[in-house]
């Protein structure tokens, strides 16, 4: 069933109202038949079943048939601090780590990172919103994922730390996994704060900051992954903890 996000006020019990984009794509991309089931999205995490319909050339409609909370939102909420890279690379990591339950994500400026200002990303972020709508669409996400400005390491250091459990993913910490953290954690259902590091890895000295500010070090095994594998391991490792191993 197709899905689509749509602002919460344009939905009533009755009927739902659906945006001239939203309108183009199903009538002329999707070509979708009169009557056809779609679910809409608030981005509060309800979920609406919808029939469309069809009025010669106005913007198509659909009446409500049913609604109910999502229940592939995760119950830890997880915040993706990534070392800010090459465009394909880093649109990758926004797309996946979405499937894989990322709720928000935090473009971070390292001493190795390839882009070096926040300048330097000046009018990226309409495109990567849409990349992050589009991939909750896909996925059968109840919410679009945050993406904050990008922030220097030092303030993602300071800022990441206050969540309840803050990992520090780092190819030289060689035993401390990201099982045995949260095997260790009393809330299951903590707010979790990862790092990933650029192409180059993180310094000795933002290591050592990090370790100032309470991030925990931890391992994602005996190999280097790229970044993006990083990322996308991390993400899924911690939920996998909080989903099914509690």
């Amino acid at each position: 069933m197709n899905r689509f996000f749509i602002p919460s006020e344009l939905i009533t019990p009755e009927r739902i109202t659906i945006p001239d984009d939203v309108s183009a794509q199903i009538r002329k991309v999707l070509r979708l038949k009169e009557g056809t089931l779609v679910q809409f999205l608030d981005n509060l995490g309800w979920v609406y079943t919808g029939e469309i319909h069809y009025i010669d050339n106005k913007p198509v409609y659909a009446d409500m048939l049913e609604k109910h909370l999502s229940e592939s939102e995760p119950d830890c909420s997880i915040s993706l601090y990534v070392g800010l890279t090459q465009r394909e690379k880093f649109e990758w990591i926004l797309q996946k780590c979405t499937e894989a339950g990322a709720s928000e994500f935090i473009p971070m400026i390292t001493e190795r990172s390839l882009i070096r200002k926040p300048s330097d990303i000046n009018g990226k972020q309409e495109r990567w919103e849409k990349i992050l709508k589009e991939a909750s669409e896909q996925c059968g996400r109840g919410k679009i994922p945050k993406l904050s400005p990008p922030v220097y390491f030092q303030d993602a250091a300071e800022t990441g730390s206050k969540a309840d459990i803050a990992l520090f993913c780092w190819e030289s910490e060689k035993q401390k996994t990201i099982h045995e953290v949260f095997k260790d954690s009393a809330n299951k259902k903590a707010s979790v704060s990862l790092m990933i590091g650029p192409e180059g890895g993180f310094s000795v000295g933002e290591a050592s900051l990090a370790s100032e500010k309470q991030w925990t070090p931890v391992t994602l095994g005996k190999r280097i992954y790229r970044m993006e594998t990083a990322a996308l391991a991390a993400v899924i490792l911690s939920l996998y903890e909080t989903e099914y191993l509690i």
